[in-house]
């Protein structure tokens, strides 16, 4: 199947991984916006059916220009564009506000998608306890969780007008592995403990919250499982279902590279804290799609990763 797709924040995290395992007979248009590096980047990764093209979604006059540069239909949409930072959200709630929402507006008003992809948040979920599903009502207050949940009924909109076919709403509990941010857990977990080798981390809160990231790799995988399908008008939970504790991530980092007797220290306090969990059920059943990289083997990956960034920066 050969699919003419869209990516807005191609250049983050998610969409830098996304498009090298896009299969090559697809034609992908990959939308950046202050990532400067990326079509270099694009270039270096040999992916000549990738288009890297640059624009502000903020800025609604940049986005029907880009419409008439690419076209505005597409088969497909992954859209990637938002705030990702929960902290930021509530410093600066008029920039979350944009960077998530005026985006997806901006971009819905001016293209037209048959299968649209939206990574909403579990976030949404802030403020429950216990086992959550998209059957539960919500009622987020952190910024960073209402936007995201704003957005998921915008898209529902915009399919009602008829300018997406079909939608799915994933509301991704996270990833971790190559090109994640140097700020993210994962790759300070990964830096301290199989490169410095100190045997003491700190914890933002009490490090009793949860956490259910995926390998990178497997989040891709659902990802391209839900571009393939045609099951749609769906909101669905994205996560590993497996969460455990923010300490026992760390521990378990630890013993992944063979540190011993590690101190875990607190402090401050999280934004986002999460005490709710999610099932992964829901994904496996209609689009086939379960994680299949452990945790250690996911850090393991991870950490060799690091090293051959470090021996070819370029890389």
């Amino acid at each position: 199947m050969t699919l003419r797709v869209i990516i807005p924040g191609a250049s983050g995290f998610i969409g830098r991984n996304l498009i090298q395992t896009i299969p090559a007979d697809w034609e992908v248009v990959a939308v950046y916006n202050k990532s400067n590096d990326f079509p270099t980047w694009v270039e270096q990764k040999k992916l000549p059916h990738v288009t890297a093209v640059g624009c502000d979604l903020t800025d609604e006059a940049a986005v029907r220009r880009l419409a008439g540069r690419a076209g505005k239909r597409f088969d497909a949409c992954v859209f990637l564009a938002a705030n990702g930072d929960p902290a930021c959200s509530v410093e600066h709630p008029v920039l979350d506000l944009q960077a998530t929402v005026v985006t997806l507006i901006n971009f819905l008003s001016h293209f037209e998608i048959n299968r649209f992809i939206y990574f909403s948040s579990g976030a949404v979920y802030d403020g429950l306890s216990g086992a959550v599903s998209p059957e539960v009502k919500v009622s987020p207050y952190l910024p960073y969780a209402i936007t995201n949940w704003a957005c998921e009924h915008y898209v529902q909109a915009f399919t009602n007008r008829g300018r997406i076919g079909q939608y799915v709403n994933l509301r991704f509990f996270g990833a971790y592995g190559p090109y994640e941010p140097t700020r993210k857990l994962y790759n300070r977990l990964v830096r301290r403990f199989a490169f410095e080798r100190v045997p003491q981390f700190t914890v933002r809160g009490n490090g009793c919250n949860y956490i259910d990231a995926m390998y990178v790799e497997d989040a891709v995988r659902g990802v391209l499982a839900v571009l393939e399908s045609d099951q749609g008008n769906l909101t669905l939970d994205f996560c590993s279902g497996t969460p455990i504790t923010i300490n026992e991530l760390v521990e378990i980092a630890g013993r992944t590279f063979d540190i011993e007797n590690i101190k875990i220290e607190h402090s401050g306090h999280v934004p986002e804290y999460i005490n709710f969990s999610a099932s992964g059920e829901a994904m496996a059943q209609m689009f086939h799609f379960r994680p299949q990289i452990s945790l250690e083997e996911g850090l393991q990956r991870f950490a060799e990763f690091l090293r051959q960034r470090e021996e070819n920066p370029r890389g």
